[in-house]
């Protein structure tokens, strides 16, 4: 049975009690760490790998949605918190699940389960920085395809699958987005938002609205316009 290496961020003792006893409880999970407020955390997540991490919203020094923000590549995360829209909000972030104080043994459980369903169907995903030098290589229903990357214009993520869109067709595979982007060069592609990632290629341009929100114009027939994640932002300046 695999292990998966587990950190838990947490600065309330009661409830940092409670995840330990309860990750304790499943062997599939390895615990390796635990972090009482988030400058702690950081360091653990920037000097150890993890796959899995319980992380509180709330926490002194640096908030939960604070760390992720200065990660560039951080394990699956569920999300710990006592206020509901701070929940909402997380999902920006692309994280698994989260649990709502005060939360049961069975909702841990619960959370547990999709996460390990998750790292389970991609532990056979290729090595970090290895990629096809010709295109991107997916399985739609019981046929394989190899996607150049010039004809890739975005990808997006729906519940539990990915659409890879081109000119010609879109393709839908079993696969998180998560997974597609570990197999994407990063000089060519970029992700903008929880749901999608862009072609650099296809770039046009970056647009903002008196509310402060961003967006991006793809150059493709359909002139896609797509929403980009405040924590995307700084990245894509930089390129433009």
């Amino acid at each position: 049975m695999a292990e998966w290496k587990t950190l838990i961020v947490e600065d309330e003792a009661p409830t940092r009690e409670l995840l330990v006893n309860y990750c304790l409880a499943r062997p599939e999970l390895k615990l390796v760490k635990v972090a009482k407020d988030g400058e702690e955390a950081l360091e653990y997540l920037q000097n150890e790998e993890f796959h899995l991490a319980f992380l509180d919203i709330n926490l002194p020094i640096l908030s939960g949605l604070d760390i992720l923000e200065k990660l560039e590549n951080p394990p699956y995360i569920i999300f710990i918190t006592a206020l509901r829209d701070k929940a909402i909000e997380a999902f920006e972030f692309g994280v698994i699940d989260y649990l709502l104080k005060p939360f049961s043994k069975e909702r841990f459980f619960k959370a547990v389960d999709r996460a390990l369903e998750i790292l389970g169907n991609e532990a056979d995903k290729p090595s970090k920085n290895v990629f096809n030098e010709h295109g991107l290589f997916i399985l739609e229903k019981e046929n394989h395809f190899l996607i150049p990357y010039g004809e890739i214009i975005y990808i997006s993520s729906r519940d539990n699958f990915s659409v890879v869109h081109t000119e010609k067709r879109q393709y839908v595979t079993y696969k998180s987005l998560k997974s597609l982007e570990q197999k994407l060069p990063p000089s060519k592609f970029l992700r903008i938002y929880k749901q999608y990632i862009i072609n650099l290629e296809k770039l046009s341009h970056l647009q903002s609205d008196n509310m402060g929100n961003y967006s991006v114009h793809l150059k493709d027939e359909d002139e896609t316009q797509l929403p980009v994640g405040r924590k995307y932002i700084s990245k894509i300046k930089e390129l433009l």
